[in-house]
């Protein structure tokens, strides 16, 4: 299969729509607010960029957790002035913090004193400081494909608004001070723009589709990048004339023939303006060729139980067939792709795919590792002890009692004893697995390791790759977050609240026992650690460097501090706490490196190699032209990405050569 990939924005329109004047221009995801009422307020911005008033009421929008129905807020009656920017901040049903007033006086004088500010329950919508997406709806759409207007974000960075670029129109810059229009919060903690942008982008075709001489039967990609803002519609066009539905950035011919021959070119709009391609021709080739593989399948590893998938790629003159192998044995018909359900330890070993058509025929081998178990490790554990914490935390727990309640001869003797309030138990897993692993179902308790009196996870929960997760014993969040610090817990940490008897951690000396849903017998943990008695307040913790647990946890060592509500300044004294909740390293945590998965497209001769990358992670290509040579040799490419995403290098086709194997290093 011959497919042609070009780079495309991330805000892509499924169709041309309505009011394509209005784009969302700004998001704050992640604020540092230094302790204001705003605290954890994601807000973000919607401007009308025409020359008329743009009436929005009942639009909808959601984060990417939900879609048009489920979740989404519905704006109440609105109507844009003609290059009006609008605020939408998110508002606690709880608490009915912040409010339009509350956000006046976050921004301050800078602040435009027209912007008009509107508030919105959180309704299970929280802008993730990790990444996510924000889409506008229209009130008379049944489509989620058929968005107004729709942006993708990466991770945050505290405090910072992402805005478009002036020159692209390309949303997920950082704003900065005094660049645009940006200025800083009157807290001093947060830069942004609410309330105006940098105005209009013209559009322009930055990429124009590529032609491409196709086998009969290939699938073919044609794809355009085109910049502007608001963000271009699009419209592709076969010798001249529309193509009904194909108006995305990327056409997709599935079966090249000589009626699919012709010229192809994309028309894309914003209500503003319009612009057309330069035309790619889509030619055929007639010489009959041996398959080769355009799209190579990668070893993979999967969970017992799991689903996994491989892809497969060839093209050749007729089009390849494909035949997958099992331990030599041939597999049920699978096309270019194969895939395994509720996979079980069996179905592990060596595979291999046959790509095969009249003039010959090429194999690849691969290989499934089936994991019996996921690789979750306990990173740290604080188990209780005799220190105390703060009275503003002890009276957020409901402890402080009154002068006359504890018979305390003063006001000082009684908030003493507030502070007999004990800490609770707390302990971390984090995930050194590539996918995703639900949490649901699964059992934990303490050092007595039985299943029989284990407390059972019930929150819907998934630990990422490199991600920890807390789980505390019957504290809230917002009640560890007050022991903790806000601005030193990682954002968008997940914390699970357990209880039950017989799950207190001994402070003489302990263990935790973590299995997950599927287990039967107490031996049986997915993961386990022991621990004796220790240094009241201190965390035993994991080092990831040896990958050992066990050791006292050392302020300023691999992000350890001083918990913020065990300091009590008027009494000028600290109670012992130390941790890193949430976090095996300190600063921006490189998470577990996970294997990158290579895909390989050949298409123009050149071939384009992508997989995902972790940020901070240094990638390097390497090649070899024999599979069964033990030497691989460094092509020069290396890449160290700051943000996690796809990441891409380019290589001339090897030509006559009839393979040439690529490998990533990560390190």
């Amino acid at each position: 299969m011959l497919r042609l990939v070009l780079l495309i924005s991330l805000s892509l329109l499924a169709a041309i729509r309505p009011c394509a004047q209005v784009a969302i221009t700004e998001v704050h995801s992640s604020q540092t607010t230094n302790g204001t009422v705003t605290l954890k307020a994601d807000w973000w911005e919607l401007t009308n960029f025409g020359s008329e008033p743009a009436d929005v009421s009942g639009y909808r929008f959601n984060d990417a957790t939900g879609g048009l129905v489920t979740g989404a807020v519905t704006m109440d009656t609105l109507v844009l002035g003609a290059g009006e920017s609008v605020i939408f901040l998110e508002q606690s049903a709880t608490t009915g913090q912040p409010t339009a007033s509350d956000f006046s006086t976050w921004w301050g004088a800078n602040l435009p004193a027209s912007v008009r500010v509107f508030t919105y329950t959180t309704n299970g919508i929280g802008l993730g400081s990790g990444g996510d997406s924000l889409t506008v709806w229209n009130a008379s759409v049944t489509d989620e494909a058929q968005w107004t207007d729709r942006v993708e974000f990466g991770a945050a960075t505290a405090g910072i608004t992402f805005t478009y670029d002036p020159v692209t129109g390309l949303f997920g810059s950082l704003s900065t001070n005094g660049i645009g229009g940006a200025f800083t919060a009157a807290d001093g903690g947060d830069v942004g723009s609410p309330g105006s942008t940098t105005g209009t982008v013209a559009l322009s075709v930055a990429e124009p589709p590529a032609s491409v001489t196709a086998n009969p039967g290939d699938a073919v990609t044609f794809s355009a990048v085109v910049h502007g803002f608001p963000r271009p519609r699009y419209q592709w066009q076969k010798d001249g004339e529309d193509l009904p539905g194909q108006t995305a950035a990327s056409l997709t011919v599935t079966n090249a023939s000589p009626a699919t021959v012709g010229s192809y070119r994309v028309r894309a709009q914003n209500g503003l303006t319009t612009v057309t391609s330069t035309a790619a021709e889509l030619k055929l080739a007639e010489t009959p060729v041996a398959p080769t593989f355009t799209l190579a399948p990668t070893n993979q590893s999967v969970l017992l139980g799991g689903t996994v998938s491989f892809v497969a790629g060839a093209t050749g003159v007729p089009q390849p067939a494909f035949e997958w192998r099992f331990k030599g044995s041939l597999l049920a018909e699978a096309g270019g792709t194969l895939t395994l359900t509720n996979v079980t330890l069996d179905q592990a070993g060596e595979y291999s795919v046959t790509a095969t058509n009249a003039s010959g025929a090429v194999t690849l081998a691969l290989v499934l590792t089936v994991k019996d178990k996921p690789d979750l490790r306990i990173t740290e554990v604080h188990s209780a002890s005799t220190e105390t914490v703060d009275v503003d935390f002890a009276r957020r727990m409901g402890t402080l009692r009154a002068q006359s309640e504890c018979g305390c001869a003063t006001p000082e003797a009684a908030r003493v004893t507030a502070l007999s309030f004990p800490q609770q138990d707390w302990w971390e897993v984090t995930s050194f697995e590539a996918e995703p692993v639900s949490l649901k179902g699964w059992r934990l308790d303490d050092g007595s390791g039985r299943l029989a009196n284990s407390y059972t996870v019930t929150n819907d929960v998934a630990i990422n790759p490199g991600e920890t997760v807390v789980f505390v014993e019957r504290l809230t969040f917002e009640q560890f977050q007050a022991w903790w610090g806000t601005n030193e817990l990682p954002a968008g940490l997940k914390l699970i609240t357990y209880s039950g008897s017989g799950l207190g951690l001994s402070s003489a000396g302990d263990g935790v026992r973590l299995w997950d849903a599927a287990a039967t017998v107490d031996a049986n943990t997915v993961a386990k650690v022991d621990f004796p008695a220790g240094d009241p307040g201190v965390s035993f913790n994991y080092d990831p460097d040896t990958a050992v647990f066990g050791g006292l946890s050392v302020a300023g060592v691999n992000g350890v501090y001083q918990a913020p509500g065990s300091i009590d300044a008027e009494l000028n004294t600290t109670y012992k706490n130390l941790g890193s909740p949430g976090r095996i390293r300190a600063g921006n945590v490189l998470p577990p490196l996970v294997t990158p998965k290579l895909v390989a497209i050949v298409a123009n001769d050149q071939v384009t190699l992508t997989f995902t990358a972790q940020a901070g992670r240094t990638y390097r290509l390497e090649v070899k032209a024999d599979l069964n040579e033990s030497v691989w040799t460094p092509t020069g490419d290396v890449q160290t990405p700051v943000q996690a995403g796809p990441v891409t290098f380019v290589k001339p086709q090897p030509g006559a050569v009839a393979a040439q194997l690529y490998r990533i290093l990560a390190e």
